[in-house]
């Protein structure tokens, strides 16, 4: 069975923890779950338990309500902009994963290295409202139905295409080719092994300001450690920039994150970096490649972002998470009205995951954001009939809280309640710009299968 100082860790780092017995560490307790139920049950279990390979995928819809008398939510925080009811995500994914210490983007694991090599693969098709936000440049943007789409339609993409190696060396290696979700970020989600919506159906603005995959190579280690020790993990990148396969400015841009784990592993530090030209690598035309514009393919500007998460289970019921993120675009597209050339942005957001039983999650998220200039794409608010920009920046404020209810394993019911003020230059955030708050309430179902 799994050991006992493991297990208040495992059950309140899921889903983190959900790849748990892929590590030796685990294996005793290996039980399928609702991941990949759909097609074992119509094909049996004979290619997921002789080869490995998992087919397996989610289906998630919300409904959305706001107060301001709008269609308009909060397009900072929601993948979708009006009220009503989305089709967020439908998700289909085949993929081995390979037996080691150490997840690419998750960090390094307990227990001593695997002596074999072993390799694997993942890829990932998306349909839904989320889609919009998760095409690459160069890869997917141009598929038929997404050349048809407007902006409040369903889209369709590969989210991600990539081989994945476990390698014997150092304390345990991995190393990911292809088209991945990003290493950055709490709340990005795919990088675990069930990568359906993560823990809030809205997110936050740090996550929205920053990338959602990239086309490249991420290579990750655990140092060498004495058995029982704390751990210590390193991910080195270099990618095709922000969302983006073929990157207009031709750069490369690099990914340094840094992956602490304490004895126990109860506690979790990850510092996470990526430096490098943002310029050129926004378009317009397919709401694709980076939500940050700035210059032309000519340009050489310097883009930085950084993430520090630390995060604690405090006992068998309580896990706490705090963010602190860092961004900076020299001379960002709509810096100039706030009479910049370069845009800055940080903030923090506190997390709190409380298990109120085996199938009921409270969790609560404090959030601050500021950006001293208008930066992403979605703030800038741009008229889609004139192509005019009537922006936003300065603080923005948002708490949200939800219970997460899963009264079969296959399937989670959210309701959740948000309320966000923007205290800053502009336009107003909220309301088709007349209103600086909005309380936004929704219900999301997810599917597994």
């Amino acid at each position: 069975m799994i050991p006992r100082k493991h297990r208040s860790a495992s059950s309140l780092f899921a889903p983190v923890l959900a790849a748990a017995a892929l590590f030796p560490a685990f294996t005793q307790a290996a039980e399928p779950g609702p991941s990949g139920s759909l097609f074992r049950s119509a094909f049996g279990d004979g290619l997921e338990k002789d080869y490995g390979i998992k087919v397996h995928g989610w289906a998630q819809a919300g409904w959305i309500y706001n107060d301001n008398g709008s269609d308009d939510v909060s397009k900072q925080a929601f993948f979708n902009n009006d009220e009503g009811f989305n089709l967020n995500q439908f998700a289909l994914a085949i993929e081995k994963t390979p037996k080691g210490n150490v997840v690419g983007r998750v960090g390094p694991f307990p227990g001593p290295m695997p002596q074999e090599a072993d390799w694997g693969f993942n890829v990932t098709a998306l349909y839904g409202k989320d889609a919009r936000f998760f095409k690459t440049y160069g890869f997917d943007e141009d598929f038929g139905v997404n050349r048809s789409a407007d902006a409040n339609d369903e889209n369709f993409n590969i989210a991600q295409a990539y081989l994945d190696f476990y390698i014997p060396v150092l304390g345990g290696s991995n190393l990911m080719l292809g088209v991945f979700h990003t290493p950055l970020e709490n709340e990005i989600g795919f990088a675990l092994g069930s990568p359906a919506p993560a823990d809030f159906y809205s997110h936050t603005y740090s996550f929205m300001h920053g990338p959602a995959k990239h086309t490249g190579a991420l290579y990750s280690f655990k140092l060498p450690q004495e058995e029982g020790g704390s751990m210590l993990g390193f991910e080195l990148g270099l990618v095709q920039g922000w969302n983006n396969m073929q990157d207009p400015n031709g750069d490369p841009d690099v990914i340094a994150n840094l992956r602490w784990r304490s004895a126990d592993f109860r506690t979790w530090v990850d510092w996470e970096n990526i430096y490098g030209n943002g310029a050129g690598d926004s378009f317009a035309e397919c709401a694709c490649g980076s939500p940050i514009p700035a210059g032309t393919k000519d340009d050489d500007l310097t883009r930085y972002a950084s993430y520090l998460t630390v995060s604690h289970v405090l006992d068998e019921r309580n896990r706490v998470a705090v963010e602190f993120n860092y961004g900076q675009q020299e001379d960002a597209a709509f810096a100039a009205f706030a009479n910049k050339g370069n845009a800055h942005w940080y903030g923090t957001d506190v997390n709190w995951y409380h298990r109120l039983g085996d199938n009921l999650m409270w969790n609560s998220r404090a959030e601050w954001f500021y950006t001293d200039a208008p930066v992403h794409v979605v703030m800038a608010n741009i008229d889609p009939q004139t192509g005019i920009p009537d922006p936003s920046w300065g603080s923005f404020y948002g708490f949200t809280t939800n219970l997460a209810w899963t009264p079969v394993p296959n399937v989670r019911l959210r309701p959740e309640l948000r309320y966000d003020i923007h205290s800053g230059n502009g336009r107003d955030a909220f309301g088709d710009g007349r209103e600086d708050s909005q309380l936004v309430g929704s219900f999301d179902i997810t599917v597994f299968f």
